[in-house]
């Protein structure tokens, strides 16, 4: 009987990330037009999760770029990436809704229960953010 022997190569993270340029040049674009806009919370959830994501990809770009990752390393750096953009995206947009209310002197853009609404979901955010970032993971990881 012949052993099957597999050569796994390390996963390794690009120097630059592609599209990162387009993803800044969109949230930029976003951010210009959503102040101008009246309060929603749509919108104000779009924005935290672009700039959450942005910020994300540029910190695992300039700390991680170029590195190369066994598999286990690979799932926690995504894992905790995920993690971090979920965690960032309610935190995030709690920031924004207040700044909003605060540029805008007509009173409080957002009422309580959309508030509230944000807080209680902010660990479910979290959740799906890990969740979403080991699916990224697993999809990406390789094996020759």
């Amino acid at each position: 009987m012949k052993a099957i022997v597999v050569i796994m190569r390390p996963m390794i993270l690009p120097q630059r990330l592609p599209g990162l340029k387009w993803l800044t040049t969109g949230l930029g674009i976003y951010g210009a037009v959503w102040i101008t806009l009246e309060g929603a919370l749509g919108q104000v959830l779009a924005l935290a999760m672009l700039t959450s994501l942005t910020g994300v990809a540029y910190g695992l770009q300039q700390w991680w770029g170029g590195r190369q990752f066994g598999r286990g390393s690979w799932l926690l750096l995504l894992g905790g990436a995920g993690l971090v953009t979920g965690l960032a995206t309610g935190l995030l947009s709690l920031g924004f809704m207040a700044l909003k209310t605060g540029l805008h002197a007509h009173g409080p853009e957002f009422d309580p229960l959309e508030i509230g609404l944000v807080i209680e979901q902010t660990p479910l955010w979290t959740l799906a953010g890990l969740v979403a970032g080991l699916g990224l993971g697993l999809l990406t990881w390789s094996t020759d």
